[in-house]
């Protein structure tokens, strides 16, 4: 699905016509065009900020910056950094930086390494980047958003609802074919590099 399917997807649930471009859709008017390419992305966005194994890189190194700063991608959505290789740390994301909690500085001094490994990044993909299953979950989710602002007609929300929870279904079932979740001895992301998950690890590092 391109993303202009998606946008006519919207339009025409509000009895709107399609159009043939996204070129022809100016971000600086109100149209419904316009209104429908906006929720779109924001939807895309929210949905990509849950973590998806598709938009989700491991083992992450950043290099340090000439200020002692340490950057994250533009496009960075959330981070983890692990307990594991940390431990008496308290690094986080800030903005598109990592903040030490405990110093509570962005600036790493020269006893820093000038590389850091972040445990996970979650990244906001283009459209085109998303698999088929997440574009048609994200047109649904965003096709009974954009009704519900604009037209308000609890016949398309009730109708569009149901899609969205079969779409988020088939998500979430596709996510799953990808993944090797166990109770006993977690999942195999990070095979080989030692940061897998451990279901216990829930319970070791738990907030108290």
């Amino acid at each position: 699905m391109t993303e202009l399917e998606a946008v006519n997807t919207l339009l025409s649930v509000i009895g709107e016509a399609p159009v043939d471009k996204l070129s022809d859709i100016s971000i600086n008017e109100i149209t419904d065009s316009s209104l429908a390419r906006k929720t779109l992305s924001e939807v895309s966005r929210d949905v990509q900020a849950e973590g998806w194994s598709w938009n989700t890189d491991w083992n992450v190194p950043l290099a340090k910056t000439s200020v002692n700063e340490f950057v994250l991608p533009s496009n960075t959505l959330s981070t983890q950094f692990s307990p594991n290789r940390y431990p008496d740390k308290q690094y986080v994301q800030r903005g598109l930086k990592v903040y030490d909690r405990a110093k509570r500085t962005f600036a790493f001094g020269a006893d820093m390494a000038t590389a850091l490994i972040v445990d996970y990044v979650v990244s906001q993909l283009g459209w085109d980047e998303l698999p088929h299953t997440a574009q048609q979950y994200v047109t649904i989710r965003a096709a009974r958003i954009y009704s519900d602002r604009y037209l308000n007609s609890n016949a398309i929300y009730t109708y569009t609802a149901q899609d969205e929870e079969y779409a988020r279904a088939m998500l979430i079932r596709d996510e799953e074919r990808g993944l090797s979740n166990n109770l006993l001895w977690g999942n195999d992301r990070g095979v080989g590099q030692g940061i897998g998950y451990i279901p216990s690890d829930g319970l070791r590092y738990r907030g108290v």
